[in-house]
């Protein structure tokens, strides 16, 4: 039990009149010392449960991701240029994870792509990782966590599972299997960007948690982030619905509003045969909803990259990756 971190959870616990936020010098310091083993797990846990019912600030992000990145570059976990970030944490509850065939588009036109993610099982829910070990692609198991450099320089994609990037981080996480609720450490797993990639993509669910996200990028000085509230939570455009992107970009945060590209509901919740992405990859079928989201969700990426705001112009930008794809990755299981 530490005293000097038990005055953070009395900050944050005196009640109505008197707690208050964690300003971003004492959330640096709270985080420094739960990722440096300096905190109890019963203070830990009724740390985060009392930002949990208030919801974290801009401030407090700030401090936690500076922390966070502080202490994995001290790691060194990945000296190799990495030019997307994409952090992968929501699971998809409806619908199959279609960002991630965007992301192999990515990966096969030559951009360097680490996905990072975490995953609950028994949830209904369709995690990322499930797919990519189904699909036998790039994926960093535990016991080789310290040759995520060595995967990088071999591959273009690869996902990173959370507790290769810290253990500690997906204890927390996992706090959810004991207190019932999900922490504000999914905010900060979304915005460490452990790999120090040029470019970063953000999915959130909630409604502010894009201005939360985009605000603190803004104050942590990130070059290049795209924000948006995506399917279930992921990075994935839903092309049922109009999208509202938000870019930081040079210092400047931008918003931007995108039409949906498609006028009929096509989601089909009642396949999620991994089958479906498959085929839809190789061209040997072409999935009406998988279409359209993969090709909105390449959109909103490539638009980053290129610091584009049109979208028809990135949808053609992402037509004309995706028609030169290499269709038999998928089939024969070719790395990237």
């Amino acid at each position: 039990m530490s005293e000097f971190f038990s005055r953070f959870v009395q900050i944050l616990g005196r009640g109505k009149k008197g707690s208050r936020p964690l300003t971003a010098e004492e959330a640096q310091m709270a985080m420094t010392m739960m990722l440096q083993g300096e905190a109890a797990p019963e203070q830990i846990g009724a740390f985060w449960m009392l930002i949990r019912i208030r919801e974290e600030t801009v401030e407090e992000t700030v401090g936690f991701t500076r922390a966070v990145r502080a202490f994995l570059k001290v790691q060194n976990l990945a000296p190799s240029k990495v030019d997307i970030d994409w952090p992968a944490y929501a699971g998809k509850r409806n619908e199959l994870p279609w960002f991630l065939l965007a992301a192999l588009t990515l990966a096969d036109a030559g951009y360097k792509v680490v996905m990072h993610g975490h995953s609950f099982k028994g949830e209904d829910r369709i995690y990322v990782d499930e797919i990519v070990k189904s699909l036998g692609l790039p994926y960093v198991p535990k016991t080789e966590a310290g040759r995520v450099n060595s995967y990088l320089q071999h591959h273009n994609f690869l996902y990173v599972p959370l507790e290769v990037v810290n253990q500690c981080l997906a204890q927390m996480m996992d706090l959810k299997l004991s207190l019932g609720l999900r922490s504000p450490v999914n905010t900060v797993v979304r915005m460490m960007n452990p790999f120090q990639a040029a470019h970063s993509v953000h999915g959130v669910f909630h409604k502010g948690y894009d201005d939360l996200h985009a605000h603190s990028c803004l104050q942590l000085n990130d070059p290049s982030v795209l924000i948006f509230r995506g399917g279930n939570g992921e990075a994935e455009v839903n092309p049922e619905r109009e999208v509202t992107l938000a870019k930081v970009k040079n210092s400047r945060l931008h918003w931007q509003q995108w039409h949906r590209i498609e006028q009929e509901h096509t989601r089909n919740k009642s396949n999620l045969s991994l089958r479906r992405m498959i085929e839809h990859w190789t061209g040997e079928s072409s999935d009406p909803f998988g279409e359209k989201a993969v090709l909105q969700t390449l959109a909103s990426v490539l638009g980053l990259i290129h610091d584009q705001d049109d979208q028809i112009y990135c949808l053609n930008l992402a037509q004309e990756l995706w028609s030169e794809r290499q269709r038999d990755y998928l089939r024969y299981g070719k790395a990237i």
